[in-house]
């Protein structure tokens, strides 16, 4: 019995490289943790890890669609400009324009599925690279934030349109019910819906999809969509948090979630990936960040340890590509 168990577990892990990609990150993480532990009191509290979850809030939410438009097509770099591009026309239309709050709102979401819409056309029209075009139009948004806010900051204080990022249900914060949401959604879409594998075989390998019949320009497109939708359901949460629109908001965003997308092992090849495991690297960041912060670690070196991070994950994105 023993033997066969042995065997078994041989044949499970046949080497240590496969065994580090499947269950390197859960080592990391509870390395980051005792360490943090030891290093400062507050750290393991229940205060605390609430911090942690609200500070991933924004970027999980972004990195939760973004990871189905990897799979299937490609890296979405406006979602930064369109978290801006929310505060921006809330602050424009409602502010400055006398609009009610739910006109904001609608627009601001809808800003975010124009976007994606966008995007997706362009893409699959003119079958361009996702990054060059995300790219140019992540430039166009962010240039009309500030066109809308004349580069002026707007202070938001309206109750519905902070609603997200500062309304708490038994003491939890709504930003952490959106985050959970989205990745249990999503990560059910993946899995165990037609979309979820269509997605999969799209990022697979496009020509063999298309001739089994599968939509693959529409799934492009829904695609980008859902994760411009997502962006300007992440712009909201900051707004709630900030409590004002910054034309300048979410310029780090983009790389933020891309870097917890590759570290929970999805490749930018496509047609591999997990939504959890992406959870799994959005937490790691948010330990990171939180223990340095709890150490007074220099906001320099903070950004230079999530480029080291960014950096790993490339590399380990080309350890799995090469390997398949």
């Amino acid at each position: 019995m023993s033997q066969r168990l042995l065997a078994g577990v041989r044949s499970h892990f046949s080497s240590p490289k496969e065994f580090f990609v499947r269950y390197g990150l859960f080592f990391v993480l509870a390395i980051l943790c005792v360490y943090f532990w030891y290093a400062s009191p507050f750290f393991m509290t229940g205060r605390n890890f609430i911090n942690i979850f609200v500070s991933i809030s924004v970027i999980g939410t972004i990195a939760a669609a973004m990871t189905l438009a990897i799979i299937g097509r490609g890296p979405d770099l406006t979602v930064g400009a369109v978290c801006a591009m929310v505060g921006c026309i809330q602050a424009n239309l409602v502010l400055l324009n006398g609009y009610p709050w739910y006109i904001g709102m609608l627009a601001a979401l809808g800003i975010g599925l124009l976007v994606g819409f966008l995007n997706g056309i362009i893409i699959v029209k003119f079958n361009l690279a996702p990054f060059i075009v995300t790219l140019g139009m992540m430039n166009v948004v962010r240039g009309l934030c500030f066109v809308l806010t004349n580069g002026l900051a707007h202070f938001i204080n309206i109750p519905q349109l902070v609603f997200l990022g500062r309304e708490r249900w038994f003491d939890i914060p709504v930003s952490i019910v959106v985050l959970v949401v989205c990745f249990i959604a999503f990560e059910f879409i993946s899995r165990k819906t037609v979309f979820g594998r269509q997605v999969y075989a799209c990022g697979g390998n496009r020509v063999a999809a298309r001739l089994a019949g599968i939509n693959v320009d529409k799934i492009g497109v829904l695609l980008f969509m859902l994760t411009g939708f997502m962006a300007a359901v992440a712009g909201t949460i900051v707004v709630g948090i900030s409590g004002a629109a910054l034309p300048q908001t979410g310029d780090g965003y983009p790389l933020d979630a891309i870097t917890a997308i590759l570290l929970g092992g999805t490749t930018l090849a496509g047609g591999s990936g997990s939504v959890r495991r992406t959870f799994l690297g959005l937490l790691i960041i948010g330990v990171l960040n939180n223990g340095m912060a709890l150490l007074n670690v220099q906001t320099y070196w903070q950004v230079t340890a999530k480029g080291a991070f960014l950096l790993a994950a490339i590399i380990l994105d080309s350890l799995q590509h090469r390997s398949k």
